[in-house]
């Protein structure tokens, strides 16, 4: 797999980040930050004060050291609600770029001006911004980041510092967390989606790629994308794309809903808007080429509610063709997925 950017977004703790090579989201944020891999490339946004006045600046390139893991000790805020323990404590560790480092960060300016030539899309506005923790970038525009930062420092320059966090502990995130007993449940929605993000072979499956992938695709998978005045952000898009005549080119997204609990007829609704988003955000992508997945709790003995379901997806079977699947607990605590339809 190769290589994603991602940005991420800490207005205050950037140089307690940059002394310990940690950043850190908080169990509700869970999920923005499982889409980070190791050796992936991040970027850091974050606010110095030039004069009187606060201004934006892009850090980076860094590179990703470790998986996602767990380390409550206190390095930004202490978690009022329990004491000892950080405020953030689903951390990944990252280093500058060894390859080419750049010390001097970029104004955050560069960046819009990028999103008004429209090179960026993943970022509609600074909402954006402000909302998220981490933010996915599209390929092509983790490169023009990357340039952008290299062009600011022509030469490497070495950091010489120790990481104050890198012999931290890496406690494995147990993803795997319900509530209920004869029909279990997420105890948060962002639990579900970090899951999936963590087993992209899941993604690919209910995408209709039952086989997998071999060297001959590729796929971008986005998450928390904003839709700006639509409200909300789209769970996951999986953008897939396939080598020909040595050309890569975009043959299919998939956008999935997601829910912790039974999924409402109303939720239907909802992705149709997120569809139509995603294809004026994500570039190449067309509108008959969008695959809709809705996923959520497994009904139980609520069959008014799930055939209620079944019966406002055919009603709109006519302009969106949408696919929904339940997830439910085995006995051996594994997740398995099934068709609403089965």
């Amino acid at each position: 797999m190769r290589r994603k950017f991602h940005l991420l977004n800490s207005p205050k703790y950037f140089s307690i980040s940059e002394d310990y090579g940690l950043f850190g989201v908080s169990e509700r944020n869970l999920n923005q930050l499982a889409n980070i891999w190791k050796e992936d490339i991040v970027f850091y946004y974050t606010a110095h004060k030039v004069g009187l006045r606060t201004s934006g600046f892009i850090h980076g390139p860094f590179e990703v050291i470790s998986e996602l893991f767990y380390n409550d000790k206190v390095i930004w805020a202490e978690d009022e609600k329990q004491s000892g323990k950080d405020k953030y404590p689903y951390r990944i560790k990252f280093e500058y770029l060894k390859e080419h480092t750049c010390l001097n960060p970029i104004p955050i300016q560069i960046f819009w001006d990028l999103k008004e030539e429209g090179k960026i899309k993943t970022v509609i506005d600074s909402s954006a911004l402000i909302d998220k923790a981490v933010i996915t970038l599209l390929n092509e525009e983790g490169i023009l980041l990357l340039q952008a930062l290299l062009q600011a420092n022509p030469k490497s320059e070495g950091y010489t510092k120790e990481y104050k966090g890198h012999n931290f502990s890496e406690k494995e995130v147990d993803l795997l967390k319900f509530s209920g007993n004869r029909v279990k449940e997420f105890v948060m929605e962002a639990y579900l989606e970090a899951y999936l993000l963590r087993n992209p072979e899941i993604i690919h499956n209910l995408s209709g790629f039952e086989n997998g992938l071999n060297e001959n695709y590729t796929y971008d998978i986005l998450n928390q994308v904003s839709t700006y005045i639509a409200g909300g952000a789209i769970d996951i898009v999986c953008l897939y794309k396939k080598k020909v005549l040595d050309m890569w080119l975009a043959i299919n997204a998939t956008v999935f809903e997601l829910k912790k609990g039974i999924v409402d007829p109303f939720f239907v609704d909802q992705l149709i808007r997120y569809i139509e988003w995603t294809g004026r955000l994500i570039p190449g992508v067309k509108h008959r080429m969008i695959k809709r997945i809705l996923v959520g709790r497994d009904f139980g003995n609520q069959t008014e509610m799930k055939n209620e379901l079944k019966k406002h997806i055919e009603d709109v079977k006519g302009l969106y063709s949408i696919s929904c699947y339940t997830y439910s607990v085995s006995r051996d605590n594994k997740l398995v997925f099934n068709s609403l339809e089965d």
